[in-house]
């Protein structure tokens, strides 16, 4: 169980996911965490699968 949103922080209340940890403004990201969640479990990086499940972007190159 989450007590907070795993998008953006905010603590859960009672109408609220906590077993997926998302808050009812983000519920609708819910594959995208439990991709993650998979591809955590097959032994990815934070950051690779993150990527990989389209919960973050790439860096971009015009930064460096």
């Amino acid at each position: 169980m989450y007590r907070y949103c795993r998008e953006c922080r905010a603590e859960l209340g009672e109408y609220d996911h906590e077993e997926i940890g998302l808050c009812q403004e983000h519920v609708a990201l819910c594959e995208d965490w439990h991709r993650y969640d998979v591809l955590r479990e097959e032994g990815h990086s934070a950051y690779a699968a993150k990527l990989m499940a389209g919960l973050a972007d790439p860096p971009d190159p015009d930064d460096d």
